[in-house]
């Protein structure tokens, strides 16, 4: 192989590998094939390489046994220097390559006694549902989860922003309707690995309702409410992210303008954000009508037009990004669209079997996935059906171990020697 050719595919997110390790075990054998011309070029391939993502062992050794690593000093920088962010920043590190990696659909919710919580995730590759702890069970109950907080992943870590204190409803519709929303500005860091939740800094702002996104490596909260009684809590057109790497808040441009029940999705450095631009109506199904993108590496806000129509309803479609583009999952008439940014229009991609009001939906890759949801209060059902956009074509998969309607849902990847959900956890 050339060394071009190799370098590319080192680089490359979509090298084919089940291990970082199988990279670098490669990498070492390619260059004693012909050692006196390629030793001199074996730091710089390296440096190509993931060397945080090998297991903290396989460091050790490279760096006490292997010859062509231990005697070159470079080499031993850059395992030195592996070891150093894998100790300092374990389960944040977000770069694994996907193959590297098992990746999940994670399901949480506490039901409205604050006590009773289900937990279970979905392993995309196997089709395969686990519990991970129901009722009063110890792994569920070490992650605080108040009303109107927001669950997001980041890399291996699961944060919890906001919520509000106190016995606010958890159903979206009664939490709006409180009389007074005591939100919080708590951040907590749950890790599945260890089992360990603990505090994070604090917001800049307490709030609820909100909602947050992962993208270029921080994460971002965007809209919601603040502390207060319901006709004098300020909407919140702050927008704030963390930094998990420095621990960090940083306050960014604000919304344009307030925005309920919001929605936001990542397609590469672009959040889009819909919502409503009304909290409560007599019927309680607030318009879409608010559509925002920001540009994360601009730090610029702006208004997208693009006609929803009268049947869009804030509290009835989910956002999900698919091959980085932006699509929308109506609950109510069962259809997807996609939207074009040049454009600004929307397109019908075509429709799943049916899907409950307040289902959970994430995208990856190529794939969306619809979860759970409620046809009526007492009708709650365990469905989950996912869309192939490469082949327009929908499909059910394994239901839910259990009926949930209105949870937090995240998409969340492991590196396959650290997956705490596999079949060996």
């Amino acid at each position: 192989m050339q060394v071009n050719v190799l370098e590319s595919c080192l680089r490359s997110d979509a090298l084919n590998v089940p291990s970082e390790e199988a990279v670098v075990m490669s990498l070492l054998r390619w260059t004693r094939h012909d050692l006196s011309r390629r030793q001199k070029l074996l730091p710089g391939l390296l440096s190509l390489t993931r060397l945080h993502h090998l297991p903290a062992t396989v460091i050790k050794t490279l760096r006490d046994s292997d010859s062509l690593l231990c005697n070159g000093e470079s080499c031993l920088a850059l395992l030195s220097e592996a070891q150093s962010r894998q100790d300092q920043y374990n389960g944040l590190l977000s770069d694994a390559r996907p193959a590297t990696t098992q990746s999940y659909i994670y399901i949480h919710k506490t039901e409205e006694n604050g006590e009773i919580r289900h937990t279970f995730c979905y392993c995309l590759e196997t089709d395969r549902w686990k519990e991970l702890g129901t009722g009063h069970g110890e792994v569920t109950a070490t992650m605080p989860n108040p009303p109107g907080s927001y669950i997001t992943s980041f890399a291996e870590k699961i944060f919890v922003t906001g919520g509000c204190r106190g016995n606010c409803c958890r159903a979206i519709r009664l939490h709006v309707a409180e009389p007074f929303h005591y939100a919080t500005d708590e951040v907590w860091c749950f890790c599945p690995v260890t089992l360990t939740c603990t505090p994070a800094p604090a917001m800049l702002k307490p709030r609820t309702t909100h909602t947050a996104v992962t993208c270029l490596d921080r994460v971002y909260v965007i809209g919601g409410r603040t502390t207060g009684s319901r006709g004098e809590a300020p909407s919140l057109l702050e927008v704030e992210y963390y930094n998990p790497l420095t621990q960090t808040w940083s306050s960014v441009s604000p919304l344009p303008t307030a925005i309920f029940y919001p929605e936001a999705s990542v397609c590469g450095s672009v959040i889009y954000t819909l919502g409503s631009e009304v909290e409560i109506t007599d019927s309680f199904n607030p318009s879409l009508d608010c559509f925002f993108c920001y540009d994360a590496q601009q730090d610029q806000w702006s208004r997208l037009v693009a006609e929803f129509g009268q049947f869009f309803h804030a509290t009835l479609v989910k956002a999900v990004s698919v091959n980085n583009t932006l699509h929308l999952c109506d609950l109510s008439t069962y259809k997807v669209y996609s939207f074009c940014p040049e454009t600004c229009v929307w397109k019908g991609e075509g429709s799943f079997e049916c899907a409950g009001f307040n289902a959970g939906a994430v995208g990856m890759r190529d794939r969306i996935y619809i979860l759970g949801g409620d046809y009526s209060p007492d009708e709650i059902t365990d469905e989950v059906q996912v869309y192939h956009s490469g082949r327009s074509q929908w499909e059910e998969v394994a239901p839910m171990p259990r009926a949930l309607t209105e949870f937090h849902c995240q998409l969340i990847s492991f590196n396959r020697y650290k997956d705490p959900w596999g079949d060996t956890a």
